[in-house]
């Protein structure tokens, strides 16, 4: 059964606690002003007795001999001495020599230089010595010290320091303390057991009810229900709570069949988009290669035939530049023909025996005649000779020449393009390295796609670094590529030793 009592009043309730505390803490606060109320007037109590005990002194006349004032002055002192409050006096010369004194409890005067103060400028010193009031229980002596110059017929005649004890202010005081502290721990006790009483009652148990209920939530229980108690507001916190988790609970089910479906169908999605890019790339590349088929085949046989007339005509000097046109537009024919094998099986047939150092000395050559490294520089870190391995010669040194063009492409207009190549176990392993502007991460993953550039359109068609891993897929090899944008790339050819 839900309560009456709202949450607000509950809360006015505690705030009145907490009131009641702020006022005992202004007793304290309160006892401070006290304390410096009676310290100020004390003080000046004090200051005043000294400056008429200095002012009777000058009246009669500090210098004389005559035995009937020294007498009465020393009366005079002597009943300062026995005053209650006074625990030590010193009366000193027109030249700061000491010329009585009376002390208690091992008093001290002020120093000489203090003295000299007081004379020059002709008013008293003061120095108040009491403990604060959190340090009250302290043995610190309270008193006050005052200098107090004697000047008679406006001239300086000596000086008279009293010391007054405070220790009665510091009694009253303590005394007033210890009441406020035992009124305050009793009182505390009954506030802090009356308010964590109420507070867990009202606030706490269902707080932390509710906190164990959606940590069940949270696990996937749907199970706990909240009981309808305490204040209007926490029991309407509970029924929404509970009438929460009957929702949740009865969509559960429902949503977990959505999620199913959309999970089966998210699913074949992405398999059929797979299915279909797969599909469309390969149809796009037997689509280019029927077209260039179609449109270079005819051309490129013309062009050969004519290439072998005019070899057949020149001198042996010019029969060379021939000849290598011929290399190079049997070569465009063999790239042709090449887009057409490229959806169809591999051809297992053709396949030489070669050195790829060999190879790919020749491929840097042959780039080097056509003017394509200009100012980029070459290093050969090659050795002589490396193992042999079967693949087919034309295939391997297309895929050194594209590597070659995309070091020289990637350092720019200048830069550096190292070769090195060696042996491991059964294999041999080729590598090209540039210092241009690298690949990115994001890229990298994706380069061996058909038509995937990072080239400008127009500049790449996306098929080079595809046909070369294909390439040395076939050859039963890896092509491997590290890179760091910025820096630049290598990339290593590793295929196995020939039988």
């Amino acid at each position: 059964m839900a309560k009456v009592v709202g949450l607000r009043t509950e809360i006015l309730v505690t705030l009145t606690f907490l009131l009641v505390a702020a006022l005992l803490l202004g007793g304290l606060l309160m006892l401070r002003l006290t304390e410096q109320r009676l310290l100020g007037e004390r003080v000046r109590h004090l200051d005043e007795v000294a400056r008429l005990v200095a002012a009777a002194l000058a009246e009669q006349d500090f210098h004389a001999s005559d035995g009937e004032r020294g007498l009465q002055r020393q009366q005079m002192l002597a009943r300062l001495s026995e005053s209650g409050h006074c625990d030590g006096w010193w009366l000193f010369d027109q030249n700061l020599a000491l010329t009585g004194s009376f002390t208690s409890a091992g008093r001290e005067p002020f120093s000489v230089a203090r003295r000299q103060q007081v004379r020059l400028a002709g008013e008293s010193e003061r120095r108040v010595t009491f403990p604060a009031l959190v340090n009250i229980f302290s043995d610190v002596n309270a008193g006050v010290h005052l200098a107090v110059p004697i000047l008679s017929d406006q001239r300086f005649a000596g000086v008279l320091e009293v010391h007054f004890s405070l220790d009665d202010i510091r009694l009253q005081l303590i005394d007033s303390l210890q009441l406020l502290f035992i009124y305050v721990i009793l009182y505390g006790l009954v506030l802090i057991a009356a308010g964590y009483y109420l507070l867990q009652r009202n606030i706490i148990r269902p707080a932390s009810l509710l906190l164990q209920a959606t940590q069940d939530v949270s696990r996937g229980d749907l199970e706990t229900r909240l009981p309808i108690a305490g204040p209007t507001e926490l029991a309407q916190l509970a029924t929404a709570y509970n009438d929460m988790v009957r929702a949740l609970k009865s969509s559960r089910a429902e949503t977990r069949s959505h999620i199913d479906e959309l999970e089966r169908t998210n699913h074949q999605l992405q398999q059929a988009r797979d299915e279909l890019i797969r599909s469309e790339k390969m149809a796009s590349v037997g689509q280019l290669a029927a077209g260039l088929a179609h449109e270079l085949g005819n051309p490129l046989a013309a062009l050969i035939g004519y290439l072998e007339l005019l070899k057949r005509r020149f001198s042996n000097d010019d029969r060379d530049v021939v000849e290598r046109s011929l290399v190079e537009a049997r070569r465009i024919d063999y790239l042709v023909r090449e887009l057409l094998n490229f959806s169809r099986p591999a051809d297992k047939t053709g396949v030489d025996r070669i050195d790829p150092v060999v190879e790919l000395r020749t491929c840097r050559e042959l780039l080097a005649h056509q003017g394509v490294f200009g100012d980029i520089r070459v290093d050969d870190y090659l050795p002589s000779r490396s193992g042999i391995v079967c693949i087919n010669r034309q295939k391997i040194d297309q895929v050194f020449i594209n590597l070659l063009i995309n070091a020289v492409y990637a350092c720019g207009s200048k830069g550096v393009i190292e070769l090195a190549a060696g042996t491991e176990e059964e294999s041999v392993w080729v590598a090209i390295s540039d210092d241009g502007c690298g690949i990115d991460d994001s890229d990298i993953a994706q380069i061996f796609d058909p038509f995937y550039t990072t080239k400008p359109p127009g500049e790449g068609t996306g098929l080079g670094l595809t046909i070369s891993h294909r390439i040395i897929d076939e050859a039963r090899g890896q092509l491997q590529v590290e890179s760091t944008p910025g820096k630049g790339s290598r990339f290593r050819l590793v295929l196995p030793l020939g039988e």
